[in-house]
């Protein structure tokens, strides 16, 4: 249907943009296009769709003189058309019209036709006479614009519409120019096209045609389609009234809290609220949020019987909580609060803003003093910083502290959050004294994430009663920058000046803060110190607690740069202390630590990176053989056992390899593959006497074969009470007791499978029957049928026409009924592509895993880095140099990037420097990190694109 017919209606019609769409916001790149796209229209003489109208008649009487419409979509395409439309009767004012032909004859186009057709309702008058009636701030303005066509005389609203002015100026100048044919202009605006869905109010839900049309999230923010579903669920007639309400009061209001805050501040507001509320997880990627909304609104809110004003009020109030974290200054009155606020803002992250949120309401509610909300914030600012000191990083804490709320209420709340803190081990670990005071003299300090005057200024400030605004000063560099130091510098700093230079510059030792860094430059150490005296710009005339003990000094050296360091790291550790835990956690990790109990971290930590990924493949596999599966960290290794161990395993960072103890006799091990050795003679660590060595090349399906082997062994032994396996007859009894038919198609499935590979044969199992070594499928006896369930290893890359009829389990496995013969055949060929993955070799990852590592290779590949793939890893290769590595295991991937942790701009605190063994042929203290999930890369390519850069500039 024509736009204009959409416009013009049988009688008289008005659509109104509901008060929960957003306001008119067309870009320049958008309404050109539009331009473009008539011009083309007119001059080729063929229609052009532009997209879609969807609309809800609200007016029941059909005598009526108006149609009256809510505009559910397509508010901005007839918004701009309006526009033009306006621009288009102005220009012909002033130029006359003109006469087209329509169907054989002659018709005349001028200002006034255009008006009284496409943008009002001549016969009537007052509130129905415009044809289209915007939403807020934009409805004034468009208002008087069309009553200008009537009045020139009419003026613009006192704060006009922007957006709505540039459209109208771009349309009127485009007009205007030498050479444009306005009837050809008319004739492409009469060829555009566009889907119209009418919906009667009461009969149709707009929310489901909303949903279906912005699918995508491409035209609309996440914020705008939970906006606009929160108020179409309040929709209708009877509701108007209390939709209007709801959005005045409430919407409306939580909106402006965020005018002027960064993009996708209200979304992560959104995704983070819903994070301390949803029973289910909550995604991370702010692409969504409005997902993970209609999911909790459907699921969770009215399962708590709780309705939408309920959740709009909450959301409201939590908004204005939230408003205070992001802008301090602006929305926390409370001086105190403000201060810490906005000391933990200036540590540059967002990973804690679902925890503040919540002690933000804990403190409201009163459940939190203010001094121990005020504590909270300085633990968690130690917390965050010393990690960041200690080349840690953000890693996990994206998941940690949404979920911590959840274990702190009910309890004593700060101190329920200093237990979980200093209980936390590894990538969560608290850094100790003795790590932060070490890390802290010798890392980079000065780096582009403005870190070190933050640094500075807490140091120069701690315990002032009048402190400093670190934002009033520069880093100053006591041992300047520049690499060709002056004669009296290298005399000063000794025979090894450049290497001094080399460690020290950026480290905290050689940092100060000062208002006179230009006058200061590079200049001798005594010129620094003594500058223009009389003036107060040197050293000895600074009123900086950190320049007073520069100014007793007569040199400036390597010794000098440790003391001082050495110094401001013990001032540290008062600045930000360590979290001290109550004494019924320290009394349970005296006992932790008591003979035969030990940390899992004790294993893992500081693994090379592709025989952690090998470990931790390892580890998952074992814990998904059976839902009873316990992991228990032992001193000398790491138990599997149900009730008792089936498998124990060992890393062994110096071999690259993992050596595992099953617990089944050697001589009941089906081993095809010759990977077991019988130690019952030997001397080893583990329970059992079937000894296998792990390596990355290890078919690692073929060794779970065997742990599958101890793991039904020790089951069966737990069920007979004795050391021989017992019998199968309980499955072999449920195969007896199957239909006849299902027993037909199970029998011509199992024909089938060995013509497909004569590997494919039965194994029975306590629970299942298996088929291939290692086993490629499994069936199950479930509801009077045999169930055959298939895990691709890529189903990414197999065609959907396969899996038609399978229905989809959890962790991309698929499962397929076999009642008949039928069945069987129909089963086939999605079983045939399986079989040929593990032919080939590939190896299982979890989906968001497969599309973390191709959004990586895209991100390399994007910056001209070439990709080298092997069985064990990714090599990123930039001039034959190994720019960066990626190990990828089954739940995520390891990335080490040739490039040194401290010296990336790095705001979100990705990833760790590197600690223990280096990569051969790479220096110590690279980036290195693991990551799971493919929203991750778009926080990584600034790092990526960092490296690549320094290499490059390296090699000029």
């Amino acid at each position: 249907m024509s736009l204009f017919r959409v416009l013009q209606g049988s009688s008289g019609r008005q659509y109104e943009v509901p008060i929960y769409q957003r306001t008119y916001s067309w870009q320049r790149e958008q309404v050109e296009r539009l331009w473009d796209d008539v011009l083309e229209a007119g001059a080729q003489g063929r229609p052009h769709f532009t997209g879609s109208v969807v609309y809800v008649t609200t007016s029941d009487d059909d005598m009526a003189d108006v149609t009256q419409a809510l505009l559910i979509d397509g508010q901005q395409r007839l918004t701009t058309t309006t526009l033009f439309l306006i621009a288009l009767v102005r220009r012909l004012k002033v130029t006359g019209g003109f006469k087209v032909e329509k169907d054989g004859s002659t018709v005349n186009v001028s200002a006034e036709s255009i008006r009284k057709n496409l943008l009002v309702n001549p016969d009537v008058s007052g509130r129905l006479h415009h044809k289209l009636v915007l939403t807020k701030s934009d409805r004034e303005t468009l208002a008087r614009l069309l009553d200008s066509l009537e009045d020139e005389h009419t003026p613009l609203p006192p704060k006009p519409s922007p957006r709505l002015l540039d459209t109208l100026a771009f349309f009127e100048a485009q007009l205007g120019k030498p050479g444009v044919d306005l009837a050809q202009v008319y004739a492409g605006l009469q060829r555009l096209q566009v889907v119209r869905i009418a919906l009667k109010d009461g009969e149709d839900d707009p929310q489901l045609i909303f949903d279906s049309m912005n699918s995508t999230g491409l035209d609309l923010s996440e914020a705008d389609r939970i906006r606009n579903y929160v108020l179409m669920r309040m929709g209708g007639k009877k509701q108007e009234k209390q939709q209007e309400k709801l959005y005045h009061e409430h919407w409306f209001q939580m909106e402006r809290l965020f005018d002027g805050t960064e993009p996708g501040a209200f979304d992560r507001f959104i995704r983070d609220f819903l994070s301390l509320r949803s029973k289910t997880p909550i995604p991370a990627r702010l692409g969504d949020v409005y997902v993970a909304f209609k999911r909790y609104v459907e699921r969770d809110l009215e399962k708590d019987q709780q309705d939408i004003p309920f959740l709009v009020r909450e959301l409201h109030r939590a908004a204005g909580y939230y408003a205070a974290l992001l802008d301090p200054q602006k929305h926390e009155a409370d001086a105190e609060v403000r201060r810490a606020l906005l000391s933990l803002r200036g540590l540059e992250l967002d990973v804690w803003y679902p925890l503040v949120l919540d002690a933000y309401s804990a403190w409201k509610a009163g459940d939190l003093y203010r001094e121990e909300f005020v504590e909270l914030l300085g633990t968690l600012e130690s917390y965050l910083y010393r990690r960041w000191v200690c080349g840690v990083g953000t890693q996990g804490l994206n998941k940690f502290f949404p979920a911590l709320p959840g274990q702190l209420r009910g309890q004593p709340y700060l101190q329920a959050f200093k237990d979980q803190l200093y209980g936390q081990r590894s990538y969560l670990r608290f850094p100790s004294d003795e790590d932060f005071r070490q890390q802290i003299m010798i890392r980079p300090m000065y780096t582009p994430r403005h870190l070190s005057r933050y640094t500075l200024g807490h140091l120069e400030n701690h315990e002032d009663k009048e402190p400093i605004n670190p934002g009033d000063y520069t880093i100053e560099h006591v041992m300047p920058q520049n690499k060709a130091l002056a004669t009296e510098w290298r005399e000063m700093l000794g025979e090894h000046w450049a290497e001094v230079q080399e460690r020290y510059l950026h480290t905290l030792g050689n940092l100060t803060l000062t208002g006179y860094n230009p006058e200061y430059s590079d200049r001798p150490f005594l010129e620094k110190r003594d500058l223009l005296k009389g003036k107060g710009k040197g050293f000895k005339s600074s009123h900086l607690l950190l320049n007073q003990e520069l100014a007793e000094l007569d040199e400036w050296n390597e010794g000098r740069i440790r003391e001082r360091a050495e110094r401001l790291a013990d001032r540290a550790l008062k600045v930000w202390p360590m979290v001290q835990p109550s004494e019924e956690l320290r009394e349970q990790l005296s006992q932790r630590v008591a003979p035969g109990v030990h940390a899992l971290e004790d294993h893992l930590l500081g693994l090379p990176p592709a025989l952690r990924v090998l470990v931790d493949d390892l580890r998952t596999e074992l814990l998904d053989l059976h839902p009873k599966v316990q992991e228990v960290p032992t001193k000398k290794y790491i138990a599997f056992k149900v009730g008792t161990n089936f498998c124990d395993l060992v890393p062994q960072p110096e071999l690259g390899s993992v050596k595992c103890w099953l617990n089944i006799p050697f001589a009941d091990l089906d081993d095809p593959h010759g990977l077991a050795r019988d130690v019952t003679e030997v001397g080893h660590h583990g329970n059992g006497d079937a000894e296998v060595v792990v390596r990355p090349e290890t078919p690692l399906d073929a060794f779970l074969e065997l742990a599958q082997q101890a793991l039904n062994y020790q089951l069966n032994r737990s069920v007979s009470g004795s050391s021989s396996p017992s019998s199968l007859s309980s499955l072999a009894a449920s195969l007896e007791q199957l239909a006849w038919v299902a027993r037909e198609a199970l029998e011509t499935f199992e024909s089938r499978l060995v013509e497909i590979d004569p590997s494919l044969t039965r194994t029975v199992t306590q629970s299942y029957m298996g088929y291939g070594r290692p086993v490629e499928l499994v069936v199950l006896l479930r509801s009077g049928a045999a169930l055959v369930e298939v895990q691709p290893r890529d189903p990414d890359i197999l065609l959907p026409a396969l899996f038609e009829g399978w229905e989809p389990r959890s962790k991309d496995r698929w499962a397929f009924p076999l009642r008949t013969a039928e069945d069987a055949e129909r089963a086939l060929p999605l079983v045939r592509a399986v079989h040929e993955q593990f032919q080939q070799g590939i190896a299982y990852r979890e989906p968001q895993v497969r599309q973390l590592v191709q959004a990586l290779r895209a991100a390399f590949t994007a910056q001209g880095v070439g990709v080298k793939s092997s069985k064990a890893a990714d090599y990123f290769m930039l001039d034959e140099r190994d720019l960066a590595r990626l190990w990828i295991n089954r739940e995520g991937v390891y990335l080490a990037l040739r490039h040194p942790y401290g010296e990336l701009e790095n705001p979100q605190g990705l990833g760790e420097a590197q600690v223990g063994q280096p990569l051969s042929g790479w220096e110590p203290g690279y980036f290195n990190g693991r990551f799971s999930h493919p929203d991750e890369v778009s926080a990584l390519d600034p790092l990526l694109r960092q490296a690549v850069e320094a290499h490059r500039a390296s090699v000029l």
